[in-house]
């Protein structure tokens, strides 16, 4: 094994909770989160010896996904959403010792938030995960999508405004 797959194997370890969490909540469904996951590393996996290192491996693999993401979304056609896609019980369990009850409101606080991402549109929803639930600045999202950062900020304002006026229409 040469070190780009030292590197690959340790970034697969390091960060594949992240990368499977952000195509579910791209996708609001757990097993096309699995399935788009498994492409995503198959393709930087065969891709490896194409990575000029211009980027972080991690924002290149990162890359990777939302281009997978996107692929899928554009075969789906549904309006990009998934059909019955979001099951609450998709969300990993509380930590053990928690408070159930504060556990519970966040799982249903995770619920409508993943309802209502699942309709945004993609060139909304990706910014929405990657700022908002991924903790990624806006300047490296930029990068990562090959989008300006004035049109990522532009995303975000919009997603908020249509998350909002949701979110009220659920009370």
């Amino acid at each position: 094994m040469d070190q780009d797959e030292h590197g690959f194997d340790a970034l697969l370890k390091e960060n594949k909770d992240r990368i499977f969490n952000l195509l579910f909540r791209l996708t609001g469904n757990y097993h096309t989160a699995e399935d788009l996951f498994q492409e995503t590393f198959l393709r930087a996996y065969r891709g490896l010896g194409r990575y000029e290192g211009r980027s972080g491996l991690f924002t290149w693999v990162y890359s990777i996904a939302l281009n997978v993401y996107r692929d899928h979304a554009r075969k789906r056609k549904k309006s990009y959403q998934e059909a019955g896609a979001f099951d609450p019980g998709d969300l990993p369990a509380p930590e053990h010792g928690a408070d159930p009850e504060a556990a519970l409101l966040r799982k249903e606080e995770n619920a409508m938030l993943q309802e209502q991402l699942v309709v945004l549109k993609p060139g909304l929803r990706v910014p929405v995960v990657l700022f908002y639930i991924e903790g990624i600045a806006v300047g490296r999202i930029a990068k990562i999508t090959g989008r300006s950062e004035a049109s990522i900020k532009t995303a975000l304002h919009r997603a908020r405004k249509q998350l909002r006026a949701a979110l009220r229409s659920k009370r």
